[in-house]
């Protein structure tokens, strides 16, 4: 009897591991994905990392009405995407790649930004000067605020009470307490105000200006400009921004990578990207890239920055070690605005 107890406990143990040997390829696996968002494409390329290829497209059936921003939610089941066309926003599952739910938002949206516990998203209403707050669980617009004329960027605070908003025509950033929905001041600034990046310790903001081909870095202290950069022009003579170039605007693009190393700013209208040390701001190299760089991006482990390159249709993976273009990838038409996370995935 012992013996068959035995024998019959020694297959079911070996059905088990068999099992499990089994249901391993189908379990969930980690990866680290690129989405580009392709604005007059209307679809969003997908682009695994660190491979670097084009694994799938979410299809202009899905998103369509001219994409503006896309971010991921903090675990990357969630795309949110802004669209110009009418004026909403969409939630996007990253597993089945089909939309999830949309809110209308009261006029054009641009960049969005969640809240630190997801339960909000932020949006920047560009032609009537405010800030929409869409609740992620109900899908209604909450509330809105006043902020500026041209709200375009947003940038939460790394301490996750402020949000932060680029006016592009009133020339100044408005910072909102995160909860109450407060607007506290609005930081004047010499220019419009394009992308924009805040410091770890937020102290310091880094935006890129209309007119100047650089960047500038406000002291949050102070609230006052203590420092312009002037980006290389490789030799190269700037032309002057106009509506077909660039839409009035000499740079676009500006990303401080996760490690907090380096800061990497676009030359649009000389398809250059410049990569400098943090926080001393040293010109570590410059890279030349496609036409009208748009937005930049890392990798997770800021081993890479991606560079959307909107007049060629291509994006430019960059080596920030190497300070050199490793691959430029085929992606869809005028793609600018992107987002890396990482999500699970069932293997293919």
């Amino acid at each position: 009897m012992s013996t068959s107890i035995a024998r019959i406990a020694s297959i079911a143990s070996f059905l088990v591991v068999a099992v499990v040997q089994l249901a391993a390829p189908t379990a969930l696996s980690a990866q680290e994905y690129l989405y580009v968002g392709n604005s007059l494409g209307g679809d969003i390329s997908v682009i695994s990392i660190p491979g670097h290829k084009v694994v799938r497209t979410i299809p202009e059936s899905v998103v369509g009405n001219h994409p503006d921003d896309v971010i991921a939610s903090h675990n990357g089941d969630v795309l949110y995407i802004s669209r110009l066309d009418v004026n909403d926003v969409i939630a996007v599952s990253t597993a089945t790649e089909q939309m999830l739910w949309r809110v209308e938002v009261p006029g054009v949206p641009n960049h969005l930004t969640l809240s630190p516990d997801e339960q909000f998203l932020y949006v920047p209403i560009y032609d009537k000067g405010l800030l929409a707050v869409v609740d992620t669980k109900t899908h209604q617009v909450v509330t809105t605020l006043e902020v500026g004329k041209g709200p375009h960027g947003t940038q939460l605070g790394p301490s996750g009470k402020h949000l932060y908003i680029g006016n592009m025509e009133s020339n100044d950033v408005a910072v909102v307490e995160v909860g109450t929905h407060r607007l506290e001041k609005r930081i004047r600034l010499p220019e419009g105000v394009r992308p924009f990046q805040i410091s770890r310790d937020e102290k310091y903001l880094y935006a890129q200006l209309s007119k100047l081909h650089g960047f500038v870095i406000v002291d949050l202290t102070s609230d006052s400009v203590v420092r312009t950069v002037t980006l290389p022009t490789g030799g190269k003579t700037l032309p002057e921004a106009t509506l077909g170039m660039s839409h009035y605007v000499m740079n676009h693009g500006l990303g401080i990578s996760p490690d907090g190393k380096y800061l990497v700013a676009n030359g649009s209208l000389i398809g250059i990207t410049a990569i400098y040390s943090m926080p001393d701001l040293q010109l570590l190299g410059t890279v030349p890239v496609g036409r009208e760089p748009n937005w930049v991006a890392f990798s997770r482990d800021s081993k890479f920055v991606y560079v959307s390159n909107r007049r060629d249709n291509t994006l430019s993976v960059i080596s920030i070690p190497e300070r050199k273009e490793v691959a430029r990838l085929k992606v869809g038409e005028f793609p600018q605005r992107m987002t890396t996370t990482v999500i699970a995935r069932r293997p293919n």
